[in-house]
């Protein structure tokens, strides 16, 4: 549920990004990319009891963090402007 979760909300995140003036934000803020960054964190023991090893898993986890638009992406693009 969270990786669906996290891909439903990071499709409605763009699609407000890309329909909205930069100075509104609509979607859902941050709340994609934390639910698929714990749901990554979670499920990494469960992989690794399964004999799957993912390799760099600290990037796997910060992955949908930095995916989502509004959440660390979106904070970098404003602080560069």
């Amino acid at each position: 549920m969270g990786w669906l979760f996290f891909l439903g909300g990071v499709a409605i995140n763009y699609q407000a990004r890309r329909r909205s003036l930069p100075q509104s934000r609509r979607g859902i803020p941050f709340l994609p990319g934390v639910v698929g960054s714990l749901t990554v964190f979670f499920s990494i023991p469960a992989l690794a009891k399964l004999g799957v090893e993912v390799p760099w898993p600290w990037l796997w986890i910060l992955l949908p963090l930095a995916i989502d638009p509004f959440c660390a992406a979106g904070l970098l693009r404003l602080a560069r402007k």
